[in-house]
């Protein structure tokens, strides 16, 4: 019987320690992606560091509001509409480094790792997300502002772009 114990606990231990324990993400050329957490991509917004970008869609601006530095630049629609407005927001030669968020992590990721392979380096995954998830607490969790949107509102107020 304590064997029986002994082998489910070591199993309960391990198993506790691989889901605790995960590799980091690296894109396919092996690279180690940029991350930030939401509190510092706002602050970096504000300071005009970088261009932060809402990429979710706009039922899920209505539902939630957008973060208040960001821009509203939905990846659900055609990819040539999405890189022109990003080029407008960055600045054409994407001067300025840019911060993806999305609801939970996952789309932003997604995306950052696309338009590396498309060779923009500057590109951040603020992994978070809006409403949190396994990394991190989130933009509306950590209590950081956000503003209504409203079709044609995609720049946040502050932009200087």
């Amino acid at each position: 019987m304590k064997r029986i114990t002994l082998i489910a606990l070591s199993s309960a231990l391990l198993l506790a320690l691989v889901v605790a324990v995960r590799p980091e993400r690296h894109d396919v050329e092996g690279r180690k992606p940029l991350v930030m957490v939401a509190r510092e991509a706002h602050a970096r917004a504000l300071a005009g560091e970088l261009v932060l970008v809402d990429i979710r869609s706009p039922d899920e601006w209505r539902k939630t509001g957008v973060p208040a530095s960001a821009y509203a630049i939905t990846m659900h629609q055609d990819q040539v509409t999405f890189m022109r407005q990003l080029a407008e927001a960055t600045g054409t030669l994407h001067q300025k480094p840019s911060a993806l968020i999305c609801a939970t992590g996952n789309r932003s990721a997604l995306i950052q790792g696309r338009l590396r392979q498309a060779g923009l380096e500057n590109v951040i995954d603020v992994a978070e997300g809006v409403m949190g998830g396994p990394r991190g607490t989130g933009w509306i969790n950590s209590g950081l502002p956000l503003r209504r949107w409203t079709p044609g509102l995609e720049r946040p107020r502050a932009a200087s772009n």
